[in-house]
């Protein structure tokens, strides 16, 4: 049954729950692999991925070998036969200190990277180095001379930063080239190859404006298992003009090879539909500081006249969509408040994008007990901004279950508040978070929450006019919670649900613009 948001009832919790851990694809798998690639000087331009720039603009970055003579450049054009066009655009490169973190040898979490405390042990240790005069046994002074034994590492002493006198503890990037096509129409199909890859790919310019339908996909807390493969290619088969994704992406987590193995993950559904995102704690926390991020992923900060790179926004077809970063200060007088405001007041027009969504990680609502909290500060502080001009859609991660909450405003519902989707778990590989928290007195949940599941996943939002967007949320992992048999195929069945397989929408929603609010009018 297809609820509708302006006709709250007691919410429903999902007595679904979904496989415990899934681990992170090995890192030489297919799906983390380039070698099939094909090019004129191997090793061949990868991790390909578009992106909406300015008003007419895609982004388009890909990575390569730094030392090769690979170009930041585009061939593009009207048909695949016919690439007509070329832009360049500008390279960088970057180096960052690991963070060492037991998952990267714990078994349980192991998964595709297959470091054994051994090796990072002697990635660690400088007794091959710091020594004089070729004379091993002259030691540098005890500070930077170390002989880091497994033991020690399994131990944890040596967890947290690397130490930025020791060469090999640093990773240095390929090449990252953006490459910015500019004057584009919209509706339009445009075909582009990339410097030194033979691969031809293709794109559609969104639409803008009031034109429907117009199809969104979202995900959230991505990562990098057979989970995450699958929510990247279903919503490829969907073929949404946008997705919009509300943080943590490649969970590299300060092993920083990671964002290299997500990039050649996501690239046959990113090089083909432009996903937009924003920061989540793993683009910030163990050692990451949005680094890897900003420099991979480029969103349209200066169109929108802000000089963070983190905060920004973009009319995309019917919708007004406003990024912030859950990690950044939200008081009065910061940058992201002041900057909000003034997006609210002078770029958002109702008449031209009628939905404004906005788009980040930690979620003011949320019924869980994970990460509970976490957003006070930033709710105290913009809460009532986002009401005061009718936001219609918040889209949040970081909570690994699916919540949907009725329209709300200061903890009830309220027809002309926005509906909050917490879309948190798209394949990561850390665990679940199952454990739901009752209402107040003897309610089950919260009043204000609608939906709750505790399943992999993604959602999809189908614009259909300026007053209704349908909302689904799509299961796609099972689970045989007798014996703990997690399949992540993309047809399988759950004993015991009612879903017949994975990709089941376990909810549908309309979402309406109340014409009575004069917030959204």
């Amino acid at each position: 049954e297809t609820e509708i948001s302006t006709s709250p009832r007691a919410g429903m919790t999902s007595a679904y729950k979904r496989p415990p851990y899934a681990q992170a694809l090995p890192y030489n798998s297919p799906e983390l692999s380039n070698k099939s690639k094909i090019c004129g000087s191997p090793p061949c331009s990868e991790q390909v991925h578009i992106q909406l720039g300015g008003p007419e603009e895609m982004v388009i970055s890909f990575a390569s070998d730094p030392t090769a003579d690979t170009e930041a450049e585009v061939s593009f054009g009207c048909s695949a036969e016919h690439l007509e066009w070329k832009a360049s655009g500008d390279t960088k490169v970057y180096s960052q200190l690991y963070y060492w973190a037991d998952e990267l040898w714990d078994p349980r979490l192991k998964g595709g990277f297959e470091l054994t405390a051994g090796e990072v042990a002697e990635i660690q240790s400088t007794s091959d180095w710091a020594f004089y005069d070729h004379t091993p046994d002259r030691h540098f002074p005890s500070g930077i001379w170390k002989n880091v034994t497994a033991e020690d590492v399994n131990s944890g002493s040596q967890n947290g930063l690397g130490k930025y006198f020791n060469p090999k503890e640093n990773y240095d990037s390929p090449a990252i080239h953006t490459v910015v096509l500019s004057g584009l129409i919209d509706g339009a199909t445009y075909f582009f190859k990339v410097d030194n890859d033979e691969a031809t790919y293709s794109f559609t310019m969104p639409k803008s404006g009031s034109e429907y339908p117009f199809l969104v996909g979202l995900m959230s807390d991505v990562g990098q298992t057979e989970v995450s493969k699958t929510t990247m290619d279903m919503l490829q088969a969907m073929s949404p003009q946008v997705i919009l994704l509300s943080g943590d992406l490649s969970y590299a987590d300060g092993y920083y090879h990671r964002w290299d193995s997500y990039g050649r993950l996501v690239e046959p559904l990113a090089a083909t539909t432009p996903i937009m995102t924003c920061v989540g704690n793993h683009e910030v926390s163990d050692g990451e500081a949005y680094q890897s991020y900003t420099y991979r992923y480029p969103m349209p900060y200066k169109a929108s006249g802000s000089i963070d790179p983190n905060i920004w926004s973009r009319d995309i077809g019917p919708m007004h969509v406003i990024s912030l970063n859950s990690y950044a200060q939200s008081g009065n007088t910061s940058y992201q408040a002041k900057w909000l405001q003034k997006d609210l007041k002078t770029r958002f027009k109702r008449k031209q994008t009628p939905w404004l969504v906005v788009l980040m990680h930690v979620p003011f609502y949320n019924s869980n007990a994970g990460h509970l909290g976490e957003a006070k500060i930033m709710m105290d502080n913009f809460e009532d901004l986002l009401y005061q001009y009718g936001v219609n859609l918040v889209i949040n991660g970081h909570v690994h279950s699916f919540e949907r909450t009725w329209p709300t405003y200061k903890n009830v519902t309220d027809a002309c508040g926005p509906s909050y989707l917490n879309v948190g778990d798209a394949g990561n590989r850390e665990g679940p978070y199952n454990s739901w928290l009752p209402g107040e007195g003897s309610e089950p949940s919260p009043v204000w929450s609608a939906f709750r599941q505790g399943s992999f996943g993604f959602g999809d939002l189908e614009f259909v006019n300026d007053t209704h967007v349908l909302f689904r949320w799509t299961r796609n992992a099972c689970f045989d919670p007798s014996d703990g048999t997690a399949n992540y195929a993309k047809k399988c069945s759950t004993p015991g649900d009612i879903g017949p397989d994975a990709a089941i929408s376990a909810d549908n929603s309309w979402i309406v613009r109340a014409q009575s609010c004069h917030n959204q009018a």
